[in-house]
């Protein structure tokens, strides 16, 4: 029986790191199909390899300001953020700086 408890929390939770910079990144390029949500963290200065610029979140063309129209969603480092909802497919990633990390759990 814990085996089969073990295997569908593997099919259910799925975590990756992704490395953004400044052009937009697909998060979930893989085509996780998220239950639950995701969590994304921006690491920050507790965290082994801390980012040094926010990260911002929104859709394909998302930009790494706070434009009215295409601005993203700042994380900064250190911040978590949760999004409730299966259908994450057209979420994207940017910063101001290359090699900035985002790490997501999805369930």
């Amino acid at each position: 029986m814990a085996n089969l408890h073990r295997e569908a929390v593997d099919l259910l939770v799925q975590t990756r790191n992704v490395v953004v910079g400044v052009t937009a990144v697909k998060i979930n390029p893989i085509g996780f199909k998220f239950v639950k949500g995701v969590l994304l963290h921006a690491p920050g200065t507790s965290d082994p390899s801390p980012n040094t610029d926010p990260i911002w979140i929104g859709s394909a063309n998302v930009t790494a300001n706070q434009h009215l129209e295409t601005g993203g969603f700042p994380l900064i480092p250190g911040s978590t953020l949760e999004i409730p909802s299966e259908f994450l497919g057209g979420l994207y990633a940017i910063s101001t700086a290359a090699t900035q990390t985002l790490t997501w759990l999805g369930v």
